[in-house]
């Protein structure tokens, strides 16, 4: 399968199966640097064009996915001529296709009949989407309290969706555990090496498509992408396709009340933050905070000036290119940013800030929407008094007494009471009704 194969980076033993730590060791997995053909004798139409840098399978599952266009920002004076890789034009709308069609079709040649995997959502919606392409049934662990679009799409393609924990981290242990039990196939993008040889692609792709690149800016996440931007830029040296690495800028999420809001970038615990860590040293890039509240801007922004739907975490890229140019630190004419994920993927939260002309939970009413996200807000300890569940939804979404107006309604109803109060300022919390209402809501949202 491997044109060179893999090795340990910390005990050098050669690992066979498509893992992204080493089993004896859990030092870090990787692909050696692979050299190959000049750029003139790639015919590049999707990323198996690549094929010279990719695994070998007889039979590959895709969809078309890579060859995403790389433009240039036009309608926006502080960011004009900055080049945007669209990932979002991905046949699911994300970057994680191109590292799902790889793992699907390792699972296929393996004959799995099942596959197991864990995300915040995007990589789930792919997996869900290239398993029913290769008719491999598929089960995906994901948080508690994922964007309802993002669940409706893994089930409209036939997966099994499973909610654990808080965190992805959360999920990926109960992954494991599934996969483990069931025989299954284990997808998980942490955990596997294709991931990262899949989603190198898109950094060979930009090489071929912008000359003097000095600056590349990712979304950090668990770190996989960033990883896998520098494993690309390692074959396009390795090929004399670059002569310097582009600086790497990551960027990753300012941890406010609102960070749930991006929630792709929302990780406990990142599994390649050491790995990452070194690599911004070694191109001499840096990692920037931008919080969600500021992404939801951008994308809004972007999606008014220049017709790209992108999900708050792809913003993310915009908002720091936005910051590192204002302080002259980036020539926007030389750098890219990496859009990882569509818009779609996002609904709920745009709606949310568009109240006035969208309902954030299809098939409720508004009212009934703002009163299913105060308890959502309140249950998971986010928000818990007036002020801050009107920040956390939204200050321009609705007047600030109108929240006040719902807290006392839901209090009416005995499905919150007042925990404390501090300096004239009631908490609440949920009441055992308010507890069971809440989950029968989630229930029937699910089936409407």
């Amino acid at each position: 399968m491997w044109i060179k194969q893999p090795r340990c980076v910390k005990c050098n033993k050669e690992i066979k199966e498509p893992l992204l730590r080493c089993p004896f060791c859990e030092g870090l997995v990787t692909v050696p640097a692979i050299e190959g053909p000049s750029i003139s004798k790639i015919n590049l139409t999707s990323m198996w064009s690549l094929y010279n840098f990719l695994p070998k399978f007889k039979n590959p599952i895709s969809l078309a996915e890579g060859n995403t266009p790389l433009l240039q920002l036009t309608k926006d004076s502080d960011l004009k001529e900055l080049g945007l890789k669209l990932e979002f034009r991905n046949p699911t709308g994300t970057f994680r296709d191109r590292a799902c069609s790889l793992i699907l079709s390792d699972a296929y040649q393996r004959k799995y009949e099942k596959i197991v995997g864990a995300s915040t959502g995007s990589f789930s919606i792919s997996l869900s989407a290239y398993a029913a392409k290769a008719g491999i049934e598929s089960i995906n662990v994901i948080p508690h309290n994922l964007e309802l679009s993002k669940i409706e799409q893994m089930k409209l393609y036939g997966s099994e969706v499973i909610e654990k924990g808080e965190f992805v981290n959360d999920a990926i242990s109960a992954a494991e555990k599934i996969a483990k039990n069931e025989k299954a196939y284990s997808a998980t993008p942490e955990k596997n090496l294709l991931t990262i040889e899949g989603q190198k692609t898109i950094s060979l792709e930009i090489v071929m498509q912008k000359e003097n690149i000095e600056t590349i800016l990712v979304p950090r996440g668990s770190g996989s992408l960033v990883y896998s931007i520098y494993r690309g830029l390692e074959d396009a040296y390795a090929s004399g396709w670059i002569r310097k690495f582009p600086k790497l800028y990551t960027v990753s999420l300012e941890k406010t009340k609102t960070a749930y809001l991006a929630e792709s970038l929302d990780s406990k615990q990142p599994f390649l933050l050491r790995e990452v860590e070194e690599l911004l040293k070694k191109t001499e890039g840096k990692e920037i905070e931008i919080k969600a509240s500021v992404m939801i801007e951008e994308a809004l922004n972007i999606a008014k000036k220049e017709g790209l739907f992108i999900e708050p975490a792809s913003a993310s890229v915009i908002a720091a290119a936005r910051r590192l140019i204002k302080n002259n630190e980036i020539e926007p004419t030389n750098s890219v940013a990496i859009l990882t994920g569509s818009g779609f993927n996002a609904l709920n939260i745009f709606a949310s800030q568009l109240r006035g002309k969208k309902k954030i939970v299809w098939g409720l009413s508004e009212s009934s929407t703002t009163k299913f996200e105060i308890l959502n807000l309140i249950a998971e300890e986010k928000a818990d008094y007036g002020y801050s569940i009107w920040e956390s939804l939204g200050r321009e979404s609705m007047h600030i007494q109108a929240i006040y107006q719902h807290l006392s309604e839901l209090e009416s109803k005995g499905l919150i009471t007042v925990k404390e109060e501090k300096a004239k300022r009631k908490h609440y919390i949920l009441t055992r009704k308010g507890i069971e209402t809440l989950q029968k809501m989630r229930d029937l949202i699910d089936y409407i």
